[in-house]
Formats: structure tokens, sequence, C-alpha cells
């Protein structure tokens, strides 16, 4: 009757040693995989990046467009001072950004 009850409390001992072990191993892989950022990084905020990008669009010179251009360059900065430089589609993003000169590529 002893044996079973030693055997029976080393059992449990295993058990919530195992259980500690993992906790304290899953802990550590958490911490390994986490990435902060640091604060000279890459990464800017969304707002940061409409403020730039308006910034950027800004600084267009218009008198020196197409007239066709020149129109559609209006209608699009109107449309981000309305509404924000999210209104505006991917494709009307790019046609600006390629006529201030920024190169993809």
């Amino acid at each position: 009757m002893t044996l079973w009850i030693s055997v029976f409390a080393l059992l449990v001992a295993g058990i919530v040693g195992l259980r500690f072990w993992y906790r304290r191993w899953r802990k550590q892989r958490i911490a390994a995989r986490r990435r902060i950022e640091l604060p000279n990084s890459h990464y800017a905020s969304k707002l940061v990046k409409h403020q730039i990008d308006r910034q950027r669009w800004g600084n267009l010179n218009v008198s020196r467009l197409h007239p066709v251009n020149r129109e559609e360059v209006e209608r699009l900065l109107g449309m981000v001072d309305a509404l924000g430089p999210d209104s505006l589609s991917p494709r009307e993003r790019l046609f600006l950004d390629h006529l201030t000169g920024l190169r993809f590529g």
C-alpha cells in the first residue's frame, strides 16, 4: 500500500514539475519571437505617411504641367484636401507619386 502512495506522489510531482517547465519554456519562446520596434526604425505611422504625402503632393508645380494633367492634379489635390489621402485609389496615388518624381524599383 505504501508503494502505491509513493508512486502516486512521484507521479503528481512529475506532472507538476512538467507543467512548470512547459510554462517557462512557452514564456521564453514567446519572448524570443516578440519584436519590439526601435524608436529610429523604418516604421512610420499612417498619419505620418499621409502628412509626408500631402506635403510632397502640395509641392507640385502645377503651372508646368500639361493642361489635361493640371486639371487631374487639381481635382485629386482637392479631393485630398476635402476627404484625406485615404480617399484616393492606388492608381491615383501612383499618378501623383509619378508626377512628384518619386521613382519606384
